[in-house]
Parts: structure tokens; C-alpha cells; sequence
């Protein structure tokens, strides 16, 4: 069988490593513009498989643990924070997962729910009754208290540390999927101090669980008494970098996700029309979005369902061919790396009914376009498919219904763009000016006195704040 094509373009020695640095969405674009759904490229001497559609994204996914390896394309997160999970060996992967289940399972969402809602009102209290606010900085802050109190519980800044957040900082800007990852470089040197300093900081977290375990019912609590599934406990190290891990994936991928739907629905306000008119239909004002609430919502979730074809957090995914693979009409040998792609994927147009546009109406039972499980890879897919998606499109969910029940929004900043390369993928700034909605324009006088009366938080603050 004859090798895949080459992407044109590359230098001699790194190839195509200043293109995909400088912007891999346009490489991979033009990729597919040259040779179709399979192209090959290099990065520096490693030559990768770039794979486009929902045929080929299958076997990627399907064919890891088999013939494609997901451990070793990941060594830059295995730098970063440790090997564990699907940065672990394929042994202590599967002997870690139910640990990882046992986080995300659906009785502990009724607690992460509530958790969200806290947080997420306790920002919207913060921002006064107008201003201007940077969309993307303030997500990054809302979802690392998100997910400092559903992970760790209502201490969860007294316990972490105001350094905290500065140091998973530093251990974000390392991560660099093209870079060796012990270049000595001061982008490495911050990373490897911050996480020995997070290390101390979990290690003293983890003590005071195990000093006195009748307090806490939290994530370590959890990681500590979950049996794996050799029997035996997870040991501190682990627990340690499993944290970090989930930490990391409870918030960096989210907020990038939750600052692009609030920046696409206020681009596109005949869509936010109907989001608007489903929030005042089903999310009482004082009332909390749980399950119950969250499982009305259509338009809201089809937004975000558009916003992770369109802008995903996580827009490519790695595995290294570790037994030779046929791909279509190529064969591809022990040692290349297979990459899938959602530029080409996402945008798909037997796929997807005009692709470049914003259209979450794609989703409705009555278009019901994007079926296939493997046409989106967002959230990865098959047994590695991301195991705390629910808990991050819940939390987009609550973010949006929120801010947009309860605020007037106007859009500032003109040319938003994908920011990639410093941590997961998220937009550029996106400044809004808001204000907060009249009372009487978020539930009737009757629900007005009856909740001030029975000394509602949330109808008195805005009480408060409208007469002042």
C-alpha cells in the first residue's frame, strides 16, 4: 500500500512545527483542501496522520488500546501533572477508572448542581447592577471556584490557598502538545516549581482527610475510599495527581467553551431570542437549576452542542500507532502518530447544512444533523470519551441561564478570535456591557413579596441594589 500525501509547505529538519504552532486550524484546513480526509504531515521528524470524518474518527477512537497507543502523544500532560488516567499506562488506566466513575456518577450531580449555582450567583451578586466585564477572564475565575467548591466543598478557598490558582497558571501555559516537554525552557522551569508546590499544598489536603474523615464527603474523600478495580485503595501520590488532573479538566476546558456560548449567542440575537424567551419559560427567578429545571432546556443546550463543533476546547487529539493500521487505502506503520481533527471534521458539509455558520437549530428532532457519535470529537469519543462532559455542559447550561435571566448583555469587543497554544484552546477577550434586569422583569409582585417575606437572598440583594 502506498504512504498517505504530504501536506505541502514544511521546512527542512521541523517540517510543518512553525505552521502548527503558529496556527494548526489553518494547516489543517489547507491539509484537507489539498488531499481530502487523510494527509500526512511532520513535526519535526515525527511523521502524523491528520484524519477527517466520522469513518475514519471511529477507528481512532475505537482502535485506541488496540492498535493505536493514547499514553505516549500525551507526555507534555504527563509533564505537566503526572501519569494517571490516559496519561497512565493502559493497566493503570483501566485499574483507575472506577475511581473516576465513581466521581462522575449521577447521584454526585445533584451536589455539583448545587455547587454551580452557588458559585455562579455568587459572581452574578459580585458584578454590582452595571459595568463592563471581560467574558473570558471572569469564566476562568467562575470555573475554578466551580469546580474549587464541587470538588473539594464549601472551605475550598480557605483549604487551597490564595496561591493556588496563580500556580495552576503556570502549569497551563507549559502545556504544548508540539515541544518536547523537557526542553529548558522558563515556560518548563514554572511548571515543574508550581507543581511541586501544588503537591505540598494536596499532600496537607489529603491528611487532614484521613485525620478526620467524618468531616469531609468531597472528591479526595472519595479518591481515598474508592476501591480500584484490583481492590486495592489509591495511594496519596495518585490521588494527588488525579486531582490536579480533574481539576484541570473541570475548569481550563470549560471556560473556554462557556466564554465562546455567551460570545456566539450575543452575535447571533435572533438565536438568543429563543434562548431568552426558553429561560423566562423554564428557570423561575430565585429559582435553582437543578436536574430537573436543566433537562427543559432545548435551545440552551443546542447552543453549546454548536458552540463545540464550532470553537472546541480540545479541537485535536493524539494516539501513536504502536501495531501497523490500515486508514482508507494507506497503511500506516508502527511509530507514526495519528491526529483527528475538528477544523476538518466539525466543518463537514454532507455533514453539516452550511457548516461555517452559527445554527444550533441543526440540532432540533426535526433537522437532527451531527447524529453520529463520531462526527463531533469535542469530548473525544469511545470508552476515552470524556467522562465529566455532563458536569461540564451542565455548568455551561446554569452559566448562560443565569447571567442572561438575570442581566441585559451587550456585546463590545469586535474581532474574537481562537487563542491556542497557552493551555486548552479559548477565545480572545470579550468585553460586554451589562445591566441587571429590573424586578419586575424577572417575576411578578405576588412572587415579590412572597420571597422577600420568606427572606430570599436573591430577590432581596436586588431589591436592594435597584433602589440604591
Amino acid at each position: 500500500m502506498e504512504t498517505p500525501p504530504m501536506i505541502s509547505g514544511g521546512l527542512p529538519i521541523i517540517g510543518h512545527i512553525a505552521e502548527m504552532l503558529r496556527d494548526r486550524e489553518r494547516l489543517f484546513k489547507r491539509g484537507h483542501a489539498e488531499h481530502g480526509d487523510l494527509f500526512a504531515m511532520k513535526l519535526g521528524p515525527q511523521p502524523v496522520l491528520v484524519i477527517t470524518g466520522a469513518e475514519y474518527n471511529r477507528t481512532f477512537y475505537l482502535e485506541t488500546d488496540k492498535s493505536l497507543n493514547m499514553q505516549d502523544g500525551y507526555s507534555f500532560l504527563k509533564e505537566a501533572i503526572g501519569e494517571v488516567l490516559f496519561t497512565a499506562s493502559q493497566d493503570d488506566y483501566y485499574n483507575q477508572r472506577p475511581a473516576l466513575q465513581e466521581v462522575f456518577k449521577r447521584e454526585r450531580m445533584v451536589s455539583y448542581l448545587k455547587a454551580m449555582n452557588i458559585e455562579v450567583q455568587r459572581w452574578l451578586d459580585s458584578l454590582g447592577h452595571s459595568g463592563e466585564i471581560d467574558i473570558t477572564e471572569s469564566m476562568l475565575h467562575l470555573t475554578q471556584y466551580v469546580a474549587g467548591r464541587a470538588l473539594i466543598g464549601p472551605d475550598f478557598e480557605q483549604e487551597l490557598g490564595a496561591e493556588f490558582w496563580d500556580l495552576y497558571k503556570d502549569i497551563s501555559a507549559s502545556l504544548d502538545p508540539v515541544l518536547p516537554p523537557n526542553l529548558p525552557l522558563p515556560k518548563f522551569w514554572r511548571r515543574d516549581k508550581a507543581k511541586k508546590k501544588i503537591m505540598t499544598i494536596l499532600k496537607g489536603l489529603i491528611q487532614k482527610r484521613r485525620d478526620h474523615p467524618e468531616r469531609y464527603d468531597d472528591l479526595i474523600t472519595t479518591l481515598l475510599t474508592t476501591p480500584l478495580k484490583d481492590g486495592t485503595t489509591m495511594p496519596d501520590d495518585t490521588i494527588v495527581i488525579m486531582f490536579m488532573g480533574l481539576i484541570f479538566a473541570g475548569h481550563e476546558t470549560t471556560a473556554g467553551q462557556a466564554a465562546w456560548v455567551i460570545a456566539l449567542l450575543l452575535q447571533h440575537p435572533e438565536y438568543l431570542g429563543l434562548v431568552n424567551a426558553e429561560i423566562r419559560d423554564k428557570a423561575a427567578y430565585g429559582q435553582e437549576i437543578d436536574a430537573g429545571v436543566l433537562s427543559k432546556f432545548d435551545h440552551i443546550f443546542w447552543a453549546i452542542d454548536e458552540t463545540t463543533r464550532l470553537r472546541p476546547s480540545a479541537d485535536t487529539q493524539l494516539r501513536t500507532v504502536s501495531s501497523p493500521i490500515t486508514i482508507g487505502n494507506y497503511e500506516i506503520p508502527a511509530g507514526w502518530r495519528l491526529m483527528v481533527s475538528g477544523a476538518t471534521s466539525h466543518f463537514m458539509p454532507g455533514v453539516f447544512s452550511n457548516p461555517e455558520a452559527f445554527d444550533p437549530l441543526r440540532y432540533s428532532p426535526e433537522r437532527g444533523e451531527g447524529k453520529n457519535p463520531f462526527a463531533i470529537i469535542g469530548f473525544g469519543g469511545g470508552i476515552h470519551k470524556c467522562t465529566g462532559m455532563n458536569f461540564a455542559k451542565n455548568e455551561m447550561a446554569i452559566i448562560t441561564a443565569l447571567f442572561l435571566q438575570q442581566f441585559d448583555v451587550e456585546l463590545l469587543s469586535q474581532d474574537i478570535h481562537v487563542v491556542a497554544g497557552n493551555g486548552a484552546n479559548h477565545p480572545s477577550e470579550v468585553f460586554v456591557r451589562y445591566q441587571r434586569k429590573p424586578l419586575t422583569a424577572l417575576t411578578d409582585a405576588t412572587t415579590i413579596r412572597e420571597a422577600a417575606a420568606a427572606g430570599c437572598p436573591h430577590i432581596r440583594q436586588h431589591m436592594s441594589a435597584e433602589q440604591n
